[in-house]
């Protein structure tokens, strides 16, 4: 599944920077436009927001499954 090179932390910093740039993004756009209710500002946002929650979440399956030795399918 994956390289054993690969490091998984990068993931974590990824997943991580992720969550935080889509609140970042959404208050930057919303203080530099005055458009905190804008359906853009939320749309880009929330994928950011959720692409971070949802990536973090599989990082933590991932590192359970190398605790307990189970081999992925």
């Amino acid at each position: 599944m994956l390289d054993p090179e690969f490091k998984p932390r990068f993931l974590r910093l990824l997943f991580t920077l992720t969550f935080v740039g889509g609140i970042a993004f959404y208050f930057a756009w919303g203080f530099a436009f005055d458009a905190f209710f804008d359906l853009a500002n939320y749309t880009m946002s929330v994928i950011l927001i959720f692409s971070g929650l949802f990536g973090s979440f599989l990082y933590r399956e991932l590192e359970k499954e190398k605790a307990s030795g189970a081999k992925p399918q």
